[in-house]
């Protein structure tokens, strides 16, 4: 996601002096202090809507059905490539060069408005096709970002229509914006990673995860435990709430690793503002991976810094991780100094995927005030000696800036090795380009399906809901369509039923996401049925997203128990510090020794061990474990 930063606190300290482990597991049974560290946000959370702490109602028995199942066939397994490694590059270094300019496949097109089509995300093809994945922006009102999709069929020359295919969930902890795609394919499916958050200011953002099994969905999200349903995030962000939080994910498997990078911004009582490359693996052929991600540290720390080797990190940005085959090297590309005249592209290198080197900048055939870009790799993060090579970025253009008004460009690129670092490239100009208006980059065609608004609220026995349903094309024009246009394809019948007029009929109290399409766009809305008499201001469910933290003895980053709850009107977000303090939250520690909390959350760890923290609101409470580690 893409804000405006406003940098609270400097950092003058070198970047590489930030000794940051801000990890989150999963809940367990009981606290142990030898259990290895796990960061997930799943198993003990499920489905967030499922979670209460006033009533559990036992699972209903499975009616039997005498439906004949339908038994898809098993996606073919594509044959082995053949290994193509090269033990003599192990001692070498990578080289990334430009080849030429590129072109742009978004720009500008005169409305004079913000629009974008920045971090690119491209899959290489075996047949040599292209389907690439940007941020595009939402409605302009309720929602930041949308999720935008193109093919090419020639190697980037020319490419499809574009179209949206993933949106936020109304009503749940994405239902902000989903922006940042990183997307992998595995087994069948291609998973996108993406930023999204609850947060109406932006911030405290998060890693969620979905599913689909074609490139342009439509796509199922990660709910803790399974697929489909409520958005739970599978990286989630544990500082506190004037932090951006994590996000901009990138993936890589190799052999049945799959790592995880997101970035971390937030801050530290020693340190002020952090911002860092975290990493994590999962073992890829566990189907409940993303609920199971180990945290294995900082890839690089990002913050306005200069290091030892005497280079100056200025606003550096999300890192888009490859994994070059003839080497078995992976490589993070990355902008530093991003929007600025003379920012740049910029790689490392690692030989594990954990510990990464900066290697180089990139200048020539850069346009400036470049950001947000993406390598071209195949559906699992890699890159063969002889694959098509191609970066993407957004960029903002040399003279007059206005922030959200950015083309995006692609251009090829060679890669090679070399003995010795290469840093030859980092005394070279970038271009000083504008961008140039060019509405031919854009269809006239449909690609958003939306509502106004997206949260409907409806009474036990009172009047149906007429959904207003509004089209979008890719120059933001809208339009509205007749109700009976639409198809209704799913919501939950116990809560409610479709009339003959395409209206949604209230039977009984309950919160329904409901799914509608129009000529193949589809988009969720929320349907809250409530009681006639409702206080909105009640807390119907109270819950941890996380209920496990593991700190150092010594954390440098300040960790926040953020407490979620989903109020009478089925509204969800995590409690601000008026609403804490109207309703009663208090924190209390079994163990201060351990780990004390303070009266806003934030926890202050003092020895190694395990304590439980019990977490009140008014009459309703839950309880989380902390495990401290030696440092």
């Amino acid at each position: 996601m893409i804000l405006a930063t406003l940098v609270l606190t400097a950092c003058a300290k070198e970047s590489t002096s930030v000794p940051v482990d801000n990890t989150v597991v999963s809940d367990a049974a009981a606290p142990s202090e030898d259990i290895k560290e796990t960061d997930t946000t799943n198993e003990s959370v499920a489905k967030q809507q499922e979670i209460t702490v006033e009533k559990i109602e036992p699972a209903q028995p499975v009616e039997e059905t005498t439906e004949e199942t339908v038994v898809e066939e098993p996606t073919p397994t594509p044959e082995p490539k053949r290994d193509e490694y090269n033990s003599e590059l192990a001692d070498k270094h990578v080289r990334i060069k430009l080849d030429d300019e590129g072109k742009d496949v978004f720009a500008l097109w005169g409305s004079g408005k913000p629009d974008y089509r920045y971090g690119p995300t491209l899959i290489l093809n075996d047949d040599e096709s292209i389907d690439a994945w940007f941020a595009s922006p939402g409605d302009g009102k309720k929602e930041y970002d949308w999720m935008l999709y193109r093919h090419s069929d020639d190697g980037g020359d020319t490419w499809s229509d574009e179209r949206i295919v993933l949106a936020p969930t109304p009503g749940t902890a994405d239902h902000k914006s989903v922006c940042d795609p990183d997307v992998f394919w595995y087994d069948g499916y291609y998973y996108m990673g993406y930023t999204g958050t609850v947060n109406e200011d932006g911030l405290c953002n998060n890693v969620f995860l979905a599913r689909s099994k074609n490139p342009d969905g439509p796509y199922e999200k990660w709910n803790g435990s399974g697929w489909g349903g409520d958005p739970v995030p599978i990286v989630y962000f544990t500082g506190i709430e004037i932090g951006w939080g994590v996000g901009e994910p990138s993936f890589v498997i190799v052999d049945d690793t799959i790592y995880v990078y997101n970035t971390l911004d937030s801050f530290s009582s020693d340190y002020g503002w952090v911002r860092a490359t975290q990493v994590r693996t999962a073992d890829i052929t566990d189907p409940g991976w993303p609920g199971k991600l180990n945290y294995e540290g900082i890839a690089m720390y990002r913050n306005n810094a200069t290091d030892r080797s005497g280079y100056t990190y200025a606003d550096s940005d999300s890192w888009n991780v490859v994994y070059l085959e003839e080497s078995r090297k992976f490589v993070a590309l990355t902008t530093n100094r991003r929007f600025k005249a003379d920012s740049c592209l910029l790689y490392y290198e690692s030989d594990d995927g954990i510990n990464f080197q900066r290697v180089s900048e990139i200048n020539t055939n850069v346009v400036s005030g470049c950001h947000n870009c993406g390598i071209m790799s195949d559906g699992s993060g890699h890159i063969r000696k002889d694959d098509r090579k191609m970066v993407g970025y957004a960029y903002a253009g040399s003279g007059k800036q206005t922030w959200g008004m950015w083309a995006t460009r692609f251009a090829p690129i060679s890669i090679d090795y070399t003995d010795e670092i290469d840093r030859t490239d980092e005394k070279m100009a970038n271009l000083k380009q504008e961008i140039t208006i060019d509405e031919s980059l854009l269809g006239n065609n449909n690609i958003m399906l939306t509502a106004d608004p997206l949260v409907y609220t409806a009474m036990v026995g009172g009047e149906p809901v007429s959904i207003r349903c509004i089209v979008r094309n890719s120059f933001r024009k809208k339009y509205s369509i007749s109700l009976k246009a639409i198809t209704i394809e799913d919501y939950d019948h116990d809560i409610l039923d479709v009339n003959e007029d395409n209206q949604l009929i209230p039977l009984r109290e309950g919160r329904s996401v409901v799914t509608i399409e129009y000529e193949g766009l589809r988009r969720e809305v929320c349907v809250c049925v409530l009681p006639q008499e409702c206080d909105e201001s009640l807390i119907r469910r109270f819950y941890p997203v996380c209920k496990r933290y593991d700190l150092k003895k010594k954390e440098p980053i300040i960790t926040q128990i953020r407490p979620m709850a989903v109020f009478a009107d089925y509204e969800v977000h995590e409690l601000t510090k008026y609403e804490r303090s109207k309703h009663n939250v208090t924190y209390k520690s079994s163990k201060p020794s351990v780990c004390s909390v303070k009266s806003d959350g934030t926890l202050n760890p003092h020895s190694a061990g395990s304590c439980v923290i019990t977490v009140q609101c008014d009459d309703c409470r839950y309880t989380l474990d902390v495990y401290v580690h030696d440092d």
